[in-house]
């Protein structure tokens, strides 16, 4: 079975009517139910964040609808509808669709994805279990479905237990000298003025910046690392952006950093420039090893 899935389009929309009303009749097990109201519709055609995802094998045979929110709270992606026509259902193209609004999620920094699910319709309940979704309120016959996805990036403390273990996952591990060691990092991750940490679905660290600033003029990054197995996705460079705008945003904060030779194009990408104005007084007792 070939089929594609794409951005819906005006012309798309008789056909997602029929699949909303098929979708209906197999959840309710009637055919009396009600279509959308005219209009409806429209709002996906104007070129906002909000789509329609359908899949197409020379017709349009699913479609999933994705509303985007920006709340006060929280900003999160809430999954409408999802209609698969009989004939092609149970060959997983409901999980691809809803992949497909998650990759999405992910391009425009939105974390949280949400949508109901009737609880009469145990298939669908299962298959949103399987894609790691869970119980996150009860709406009486429905219940609401929530999932994490990406990377998140906030300030918090860690504790140095967490750090070290990171470190070992990292090429941070043997930029720290040998002497007092653990007594030294207890120190940093306590009193370091910004601590950003970036953690996966599951709650693993898998990035960390440290820095200190004065808030007012400066920002000197001391440590920035990402977990060997997450390179390459952007959490470095989200870190340093975000690091930035806490200390009080770029046209204020200027940005300083000890960078080793192989990272130095990682920092000229972000617009970062090579000094030699720097001054330094450095005695420490410094034995390398590696964490």
């Amino acid at each position: 079975m070939n089929y594609s899935i794409r951005i819906a389009v005006p012309e798309d929309e008789p056909k997602i009517r029929e699949l909303f009303i098929e979708m209906l009749q197999t959840i309710y097990h009637t055919r009396d139910v009600q279509g959308y109201e005219p209009g409806c519709l429209d709002r996906y055609w104007t070129k906002s964040e909000e789509r329609i995802l359908v899949a197409e094998d020379e017709t349009v045979v699913a479609y999933l609808s994705v509303e985007v929110h920006h709340d006060p709270e929280a900003d999160y992606i809430y999954l409408d509808d999802l209609s698969v026509t009989e004939a092609y259902r149970d060959h997983g193209i409901g999980s691809t669709l809803i992949r497909e609004a998650e990759a999405y999620a992910q391009e425009i920094g939105i974390q949280d994805i949400v949508f109901h699910v009737e609880k009469s319709n145990t298939e669908a309940f299962r298959l949103y279990k399987r894609l790691g979704y869970t119980i996150f309120r009860d709406d009486g016959n429905r219940y609401m479905m929530h999932k994490t996805v990406g990377i998140q990036v906030r300030e918090e403390r860690i504790s140095p237990e967490e750090y070290i273990d990171f470190l070992k996952r990292t090429d941070l591990g043997s930029q720290y000298p040998k002497e007092r060691f653990e007594e030294r990092i207890k120190k940093l991750v306590n009193t370091v003025t910004i601590s950003l940490i970036a953690r996966n679905a599951t709650g693993l660290m898998v990035g960390v910046l440290f820095g200190l600033t004065d808030y007012c003029y400066w920002l000197y990054v001391t440590d920035l690392g990402v977990d060997r197995d997450y390179e390459r996705q952007g959490i470095a460079t989200r870190l340093m952006k975000t690091a930035h705008e806490l200390a009080g945003g770029e046209k204020d904060i200027a940005v300083y950093l000890i960078a080793n030779e192989e990272a130095v194009p990682f920092y000229e990408k972000l617009g970062m420039k090579q000094a030699d104005d720097v001054m330094k007084y450095n005695h420490i007792e410094w034995t390398e090893w590696t964490v």
